[in-house]
């Protein structure tokens, strides 16, 4: 008999972990010892957190010079699918024809390479194709908010020269995901904090906040992206954005945090925009070149002495569509 009833306990915990049905146990007549050892486990599966003290303090003055120039996304590092609001700092994407299968990708102008600063992304819309009938068969919504160097990908996550989070709630950086954030959607504002102050206990860190609330805490840079400016970077599908660099947030946060708009000169680097033609007339070349002659070969060489051109070819349509997520038919 006492061999029957350790077998018992040992099977309805062995069925209770693996389920966390409490209940089975009180259906199967479990010993009390059990019942009570399981309500203690669920009890403390409940129980919230306790809540971590907040490291970050408030932003001391600095009457260090500011930058002059404006943050702004410069066309020249936007993919060709997104549309930028007159005023109103609003981003989204082309979705006509096949483009809303297709990742948006922006990158600020201002890289932080030393101290602490924030900007704020908020979501104003996020169309779910389930609930819009003219929408079926386009690509699931996507939203990565994060940091990029300046000769990164415009496609956050990608490679090891940006890091992100994206709207379900994971940490993103060189493809590989892991959970660290907060899930987001619309009508959601967030707040991105890059802490490069070497003074302060989360220097070098990464950290989200939604709605004025930290999401998570401090995320070490990695290796790949320490040493290099940062600049504030989106990628988005299916999705309208509200960018935010000036000195006011709109959910404050626990602790007072100087914005990008009003960053000191010394902590960052500014990627010029790009004149514009004086006749307004902008330059597009038509290569003519022998079949298996090294057309490619010579295209990225030009590429790379000429980085204002952008390339449109079957194989960057080809890459374009890979990084956003689709893949080839074996067909």
């Amino acid at each position: 008999e006492e061999s029957d009833r350790d077998s018992m306990q040992t099977a309805i915990r062995e069925v209770w972990e693996e389920t966390g049905l409490l209940d089975l146990g009180r259906l199967v007549g479990a010993p009390a010892d059990v019942l009570r050892a399981a309500e203690e486990a669920e009890e403390a599966e409940e129980a919230p957190e306790a809540p971590v003290a907040e490291q970050e303090e408030d932003a001391k003055p600095d009457k260090a010079p500011k930058i002059k120039d404006k943050v702004a996304f410069h066309t020249k590092d936007t993919t060709m699918n997104v549309m930028q609001s007159e005023v109103g700092n609003l981003l989204m994407p082309l979705m006509d024809g096949g483009l809303h299968y297709f990742l948006a990708g922006a990158r600020a102008s201002v890289g932080v390479k030393s101290g602490r600063y924030v900007f704020e992304v908020k979501v104003i819309e996020v169309m779910d194709p389930a609930e819009d009938a003219t929408a079926r068969g386009k690509a699931k919504p996507q939203i990565r908010i994060g940091l990029a160097t300046a000769s990164s990908s415009l496609f956050l996550g990608d490679s090891e020269e940006s890091i992100c989070f994206d709207m379900e709630g994971a940490v993103m950086h060189h493809k590989l995901k892991r959970q660290g954030g907060a899930k987001f959607g619309s009508g959601d504002v967030l707040a991105l904090v890059l802490n490069l102050d070497a003074s302060s206990p989360n220097a070098g860190t990464v950290s989200i906040f939604k709605n004025g609330v930290r999401a998570c805490q401090p995320q070490a840079l990695p290796a790949s992206l320490k040493g290099k400016a940062l600049h504030p970077a989106l990628s988005f599908r299916g999705a309208t954005l509200h960018y935010n660099f000036s000195a006011v947030l709109s959910k404050p946060l626990p602790f007072s945090c100087r914005c990008l708009a009003e960053a000191a000169a010394k902590d960052v680097v500014v990627q010029p925009a790009t004149s514009p033609p004086k006749d307004g007339k902008y330059e597009v070349l038509f290569p003519v070149c022998l079949p298996d002659e090294g057309t490619f070969d010579w295209l990225d060489m030009f590429l790379e002495k000429h980085p204002d051109h952008v390339e449109l070819s079957d194989r960057a349509i080809a890459a374009w569509a890979e990084k956003s997520g689709l893949t080839r038919s074996k067909a």
